[in-house]
């Protein structure tokens, strides 16, 4: 029986994508444009047009939930004005997790390739035959020419919850813009589970997956998922229409013979490291079939000149090549598509056995392939990416202290890398108020706050801590007397060396005076003269300037 389904796998591998994922043409989910253009607010290309509010890639206009980050985007846009070939990778406009417009933004990454059009060449290309479903460790990198259409510019990522819970749909959009738009063209968007890196001084990769190169997904006895591995999208883009694409992911010969997946269908392909067969890339669709899991769309024109698809803010590369600059795509030369994880089958929320609040990868690896078949020859790369970090509660406490001028204190939470939600209670004080998400509350007594913190919601706590606040009402120690000088009162007022005694907040800070008395006097020195002999009652105030007390 096994070897039937091998034989089986192996004649289906041979033949293109057609007909295992045909997309939607484009649309809007999660309120994410997936519209075949970058810019926020607006719908350029698909089932419905115009100025929708809607967040992607960019913010033009400055209005809009960009994904991506644009700080020193003149830099790169003087440098490929400048007709630079530079590489360069940005991460998500947000921190991980970060709820925005009622979304959980688990993490993005944009990566700007070296082009084979310039004269000082991709130096991130397959120099020898590689193929999906190779060991990685056995790809070799560095210089080599190949036809534009394969010649990657822009790659682009994204992950998000619709709605703020872990258990939301789960959702993966992904974009990549090529120099050549004649003809068809092919790409691989490659999720690791595992750290995968590539190291230009040496030309090699390496993979920290322990079944040839990648990491496998397990199942139990009825088809449930137990644990995620890596996962690839194989894209086949054909002018003016939809994108094709199959979906796979990395499981033994064995899970492939003997599994039958819970909530999704393998097709039968499947393709595996020569070096160890025992492991391949098996092709899967979502038990509705191969349609309405997905979305997909180019900037295609019938028109080209017509075509006025914004690329970034640092502008692109043309089909003319990299040294002309341009700061929108030509027709057909940026591909977009949204795919629900949750439809599909392969998000962790789905499964008992598994977290929805651990990140399903660790890198992400866009390629071009030189046919429609997945196993030809890969041509250009981009350098891995980092995606999907793992959330980690690392925010730094501020506490604070109740003072006589600071009746109402604040802690404060300062989220690093990762936004999170965030529990408060109270072993002793008072709690009068806290932000939005609860990473600054607001206190008017001292006491015993403890805040528990979690990734989203959903997710267990990860982190608890203790703050204690305590309340600095030392007073100044007070004196007050009287003379003459001359003809003049002179008052003396406080006592600076007896206030500053010692306390668990420091010694004094220094005392501010406040003199009062007949004939409307007033004075802010610690010893004023009063000017005349007027006799009778003279108040001072002594403030320690520490706390205000």
């Amino acid at each position: 029986m096994k070897q039937a389904i091998r034989f089986l796998s192996i004649a289906i591998s041979l033949a293109p994508l057609h007909g295992y994922g045909q997309l939607n043409p484009g649309g809007i989910f999660a309120n994410f444009g997936v519209d075949a253009d970058t810019r926020t607010n607006w719908v350029k290309y698909g089932p419905v047009k115009g100025a929708i509010s809607t967040d992607d890639w960019f913010a033009p206009s400055g209005v809009g939930n960009n994904v991506i980050d644009t700080s020193n985007a003149a830099v790169y846009r003087a440098d490929l004005q400048g007709g630079l070939n530079v590489s360069f990778n940005k991460r998500m406009s947000t921190l991980l997790y970060s709820k925005v417009g009622g979304k959980l933004w688990l993490d993005a990454v944009y990566g700007r390739d070296f082009s084979a059009a310039s004269t000082l060449k991709d130096s991130t290309t397959f120099t020898i035959a590689s193929k999906n479903g190779d060991n990685p460790s056995n790809w070799v990198g560095g210089v080599s020419s190949f036809p534009n259409k394969n010649d990657l510019v822009d790659v682009y990522a994204h992950m998000r919850r619709d709605g703020t819970s872990v258990y939301d749909s789960l959702w993966f959009f992904t974009a990549v813009s090529t120099y050549g738009t004649v003809g068809s063209s092919y790409f691989d968007v490659e999720l690791y589970k595992n750290s995968f890196t590539y190291s230009s001084a040496t030309g090699k990769f390496t993979t920290a997956g322990p079944d040839a190169g990648h990491t496998q997904w397990l199942f139990d006895a009825s088809g449930n998922i137990l644990q995620t591995g890596d996962m690839i999208l194989a894209v086949n883009i054909s002018p003016g229409l939809t994108p094709v694409i199959d979906l796979r992911i990395w499981v033994s010969s064995n899970t492939l013979a003997t599994v039958t997946p819970a909530r999704f269908n393998f097709t039968g392909a499947f393709n595996g490291a020569s070096a160890s067969p025992a492991f391949g890339y098996a092709s899967i669709v979502s038990k509705t079939g191969s349609t309405a899991w997905g979305a997909g769309i180019s900037n295609f024109s019938v028109t080209p000149t017509q075509d006025t698809t914004y690329a970034t803010p640092w502008g692109t590369g043309t089909t003319l090549g990299a040294s002309v600059w341009n700061n929108q795509y030509s027709t057909e030369q940026f591909n977009e598509i949204g795919l629900n994880l949750s439809r599909v089958g392969v998000d962790p929320a789905l499964y008992s056995a598994l977290s929805p609040c651990q990140s399903l990868f660790a890198n992400i690896f866009f390629k071009s392939r030189s046919s429609n078949s997945f196993t030809s020859n890969m041509q250009d790369f981009v350098t891995p990416l980092t995606f999907l970090q793992n959330p980690v509660m690392d925010y730094t406490l501020k506490p604070d202290t109740i003072r006589c001028n600071h009746p109402e204190g604040t802690i404060t939470l300062t989220n690093n890398s990762t936004v999170g939600i965030y529990t408060w209670k109270m072993l002793s004080g008072q709690i009068v108020g806290s932000n939005a998400d609860s990473s600054q509350l607001n206190i008017d007594k001292p006491g015993t706050y403890v805040v528990t913190a979690s990734p989203a919601e959903g997710c267990p706590p990860t982190r608890v801590d203790t703050v204690i606040v305590p309340i600095d009402t030392f007073p100044p120690i007070p004196s007050a007397f009287s003379g003459l000088v001359g003809s003049q009162i002179a008052l003396y007022g406080g006592n600076a060396i007896a206030s500053n005694y010692p306390t668990p907040f420091g010694g004094s800070d220094g005392l501010l005076y406040a003199w009062s008395g007949p004939n409307g006097f007033a004075a802010t020195s610690q010893n004023p003269l009063t000017g005349d002999t007027a006799w009778g009652t003279y108040n001072v105030t002594v403030v320690e300037k520490r706390n205000g007390c």
